[in-house]
């Protein structure tokens, strides 16, 4: 089951107001979002996770845990509101020639791992959090193969590079593990956000 981009925002609200019930933080969906090119006062984050894709051509389907996501993140001290802007780079099939980029789909717990690493992020750069500890990608799949830079949009505008620079390997995990190993922040999905995410899916949303 995918959950829509569109229900993303409710659920880092949610995990926001279980942090700082006083801030206010929105998240907005950017696919212009450009890489190193901050307004003053904004901070970048960049993470990876688990996503999904199916090509428009011939309808292939793979999966890959090098989705790269690029965060730009701003927080108005005064007024206690913040904001995320996010991008979710998109990759294309190697089996076609002319294939598009075609964006990724996530699962709802990749999508509240994600989600989880942002806040986390947020806690640390803006409120002075000391623990940080990203959650690690979980395959929910079997990969084969190494990431196909030459179909990965971050890569072709240079941003993937600079982060594998920058990124130790991943964790090991089992790509069976429903919830992977557990992680020094605690159980990754709580009560209330696993009942969140089931009343969007009873939805239809």
């Amino acid at each position: 089951t995918v959950l829509d981009v569109g229900t993303w925002e409710q659920i880092f609200q949610e995990l926001m107001q279980q942090e700082k019930p006083r801030a206010r933080w929105t998240l907005k969906l950017d696919k212009n979002l450009d890489p190193n090119c901050l307004a003053e006062g904004w901070k970048q984050y960049e993470l990876k996770g688990f996503g999904r894709f199916q090509c428009s051509s011939c309808q292939r389907s793979w999966a890959s845990a090098q989705v790269h996501i690029l965060c730009h993140m701003h927080l108005e001290s005064h007024k206690s509101q913040g904001q995320v802007i996010m991008r979710l780079f998109a990759q294309r099939c190697k089996k076609c020639s002319w294939s598009r980029f075609e964006n990724p789909e996530f699962s709802p717990e990749s999508t509240m791992r994600i989600l989880k690493n942002v806040v986390l992020r947020i806690l640390k750069k803006f409120y002075d959090f000391k623990k940080f500890a990203e959650l690690p990608i979980i395959r929910e799949v079997p990969l084969d193969g190494s990431h196909d830079t030459n179909n990965c949009e971050g890569c072709s505008l240079g941003f993937c590079l600079l982060r594998l620079r920058n990124n130790t390997t991943e964790p090991s995990v089992s790509p069976f593990s429903p919830t992977g190993s557990s992680s020094p922040t605690g159980d990754v999905f709580s009560q209330s956000q696993v009942i969140f995410i089931a009343k969007w899916l009873e939805e239809g949303r």
